[in-house]
């Protein structure tokens, strides 16, 4: 969402992003951590951050590439918040144990292979009661079984060839070809959490499809069936 050709400012990402993905102030709840330390895991555009420090917490932005972080730091600077931006991989992070009131990560821990690595740092720098919060792509969903399975898989004669995680590797995001990507079940998200936080909760949102011609188009179906793109994930350490 760095909508660098288009040169929105900030207020028009901000509006785009919250607008297309209604459902993330319910599910965050930006303001619960006023006051309060937060470290963003893979900040990209800065939207999020500057959410999140505009409704009071003290953020830390992390990106593993540099274009990232000079996206965040460039918005918070436009949106007159407070800005402390660091590249650092995510499985590596650069801080001290027990420093941080939460932890959020959206969109991120599904492209790292070693995930479990990112987990096990995320615990670690989070402190006693600190809460995790992350996306990840829901393998039981609209997005899944049609416009990468069926469609690219199916129709397009790809699963010859690729296998489906190859397959979401390769379509899941807007440029083709991602490295590495895994869509995950609500049971496998809350068993790998589980391995390192408790009160694990899971809820899923944003019901989409991508279809030739436009990606991300809504789907008027409720949250209770549970058939979105994006899965959510809570725990506590």
């Amino acid at each position: 969402m760095s909508f660098v050709p288009e040169k929105l400012g900030y207020e028009d990402k901000r509006k785009f992003r919250y607008e297309l993905q209604d459902y993330m102030h319910d599910a965050f709840r930006f303001d619960d951590f006023s006051g309060k330390l937060v470290l963003e895991i893979g900040c990209g555009a800065g939207i999020d951050s500057a959410e999140f420090a505009r409704n009071g917490a003290k953020v830390v932005s992390t990106d593993l590439t540099r274009a990232g972080t000079e996206l965040t730091r460039d918005l918070l600077k436009e949106s007159g918040l407070p800005s402390a931006v660091i590249q650092s991989d995510a499985k590596t992070l650069p801080f001290k144990d027990e420093a941080f009131d939460g932890v959020y990560s959206f969109g991120v821990l599904h492209h790292i292979p070693d995930v479990e690595t990112a987990l096990a740092e995320i615990h670690r720098v989070l402190k006693p009661g600190g809460r995790v919060m992350a996306m990840l792509y829901h393998r039981d969903s609209l997005l899944y079984a049609y416009s990468i399975i069926y469609w690219r898989g199916i129709k397009d004669g790809l699963l010859g060839t690729l296998t489906p995680e190859q397959l979401v590797s390769r379509y899941s995001e807007r440029n083709e070809g991602c490295p590495y990507t895994r869509a995950y079940t609500k049971d496998e998200a809350a068993s790998l959490f589980s391995a390192w936080f408790r009160q694990i909760t899971t809820e899923v949102h944003y019901n989409v499809l991508d279809l030739p011609q436009q990606r991300k188009v809504k789907v008027d179906i409720p949250d209770t069936y549970e058939l979105g793109w994006h899965l959510i994930v809570k725990g506590t350490k």
